[in-house]
């Protein structure tokens, strides 16, 4: 998957504008062709890498903005030379630097984080226009630290920070720890910097460890949430597999015809406790987690109260009830039937909240992305309309 197009504009943009000028101006020289080919290389990688981080790292350690720039400078040398003899081609070299990067600014115009990307591209432009010579402006713009902050790093810091925002806004735990390792390393490399700028390929590298730290921990919370859901779905259908209503209920239904509704039903009143059961040790032998440790685990209390559990308190209730009959052979008790069948005709059986957002969470939403998504992605879900 490649990186995501408005970052990669962000970095690329000033470079494009560069190389667009000097191939209007018709140049076909040596340091020409040098730019064109950091240039692509630059476009490939941004294709090629996943995200910002390992996108700028690569730009980075390959010194591809250093040769784009030093190709640029020899190609701007070369149009002095030949175009422009007799004036100050210093002068002209630092005008058309500022030229490209007051192009960068209007392209980034409507972009998100255009005030952010924009800032250090205004603060070249200022030291340009300070009058200084081009040659102090170079020097100045390195011990600034100026160039390095046109790597992307404030985006990038941007990007964690949203990251770990919406995983806040998904109330996906490790994630939001996660992230908030991530930015937290990345602000004490950016301290301990003399440009304040963190040092992409350290960050990438230190960014790679907590990935590797994280993803089984990741994966094993899902892995848990995926079981027990299995299981109260192989316990609730099995008991409502028993009711009036279940050869007209849509888990059982078949357009074939009656008999092949009879037969589903019959397969899970007769798999279903099997199954259960096998899913049970799985839990026990894999995950040290017993039925009832699964109602207080902390997967579980985060599901509820992300309101991703489906079933209402009512159902759930119902469900231990009916744990202790889910064996192979056995049928429950007629009380736990008649209770489901009052549930399912009032339509309690569902959760009203379930998989609706928060009041927190939409403000959550609207504080990262604002209010005009929220209204197209989610307003028919909205807990409050």
């Amino acid at each position: 998957m490649p990186v995501n197009k408005t970052m990669a504009d962000a970095i690329l943009d000033t470079y494009r504008n560069m190389y667009l000028e000097m191939e209007e101006k018709g140049v076909e020289d040596d340091s020409f062709q040098a730019m064109g080919e950091a240039l692509r290389r630059m476009e490939a990688l941004a294709l090629e890498t996943d995200d910002i981080t390992e996108f700028t790292a690569k730009l980075t350690t390959e010194n591809l903005f250093i040769e784009f720039s030093n190709a640029y400078s020899e190609t701007m040398a070369a149009m002095v030379k030949g175009d422009y003899s007799g004036s100050d081609g210093d002068e002209i070299l630092l005008e058309k630097t500022m030229e490209a990067y007051d192009i960068s600014i209007k392209t980034l115009e409507g972009t998100p984080n255009y005030e952010i990307l924009k800032a250090p591209i205004e603060e070249l432009i200022e030291l340009g226009r300070s009058g200084v010579s081009y040659p102090v402006f170079l020097r100045t713009a390195e011990e600034k630290g100026l160039y390095r902050a046109l790597e992307g790093d404030v985006v990038v810091r941007e990007a964690i920070s949203a990251d770990k925002g919406f995983a806040e806004f998904m109330h996906l735990t490790l994630e939001v720890e996660k992230q908030g390792k991530i930015l937290k390393v990345h602000d004490e490399l950016a301290s301990s910097s003399h440009f304040m700028v963190a040092d992409s390929f350290e960050f990438g590298l230190e960014r790679e460890k907590i990935e590797w730290e994280y993803t089984p921990l990741i994966n094993r919370w899902n892995l848990t949430i995926r079981l027990w859901g299995k299981l109260l779905e192989n316990v609730y259908d099995w008991l409502d597999s028993f009711c009036s209503f279940a050869p007209h209920d849509e888990r059982w239904l078949d357009m074939r015809g009656t008999s092949y509704t009879m037969h589903n039903i019959k397969r899970t009143q007769e798999c279903n406790p099997g199954i259960f059961r096998a899913r049970e040790k799985i839990l026990q032998d894999y995950f040290q987690m017993s039925w009832d440790d699964i109602f207080q685990h902390e997967t579980f209390c985060n599901e509820y109260n992300a309101n991703r559990v489906w079933y209402s308190d009512e159902t759930l209730k119902l469900i231990k009830k009916a744990y202790a009959h889910c064996e192979p052979y056995k049928k429950p008790p007629e009380e736990l039937i008649a209770q489901a069948e009052i549930i399912y005709s009032e339509k309690r059986y569902k959760r009203p909240e379930a998989f609706q957002y928060s009041p927190s969470d939409k403000k959550k939403f609207i504080t990262l992305f604002g209010e005009e998504k929220w209204e197209e992605l989610f307003k028919q879900r909205d807990i409050n309309d």
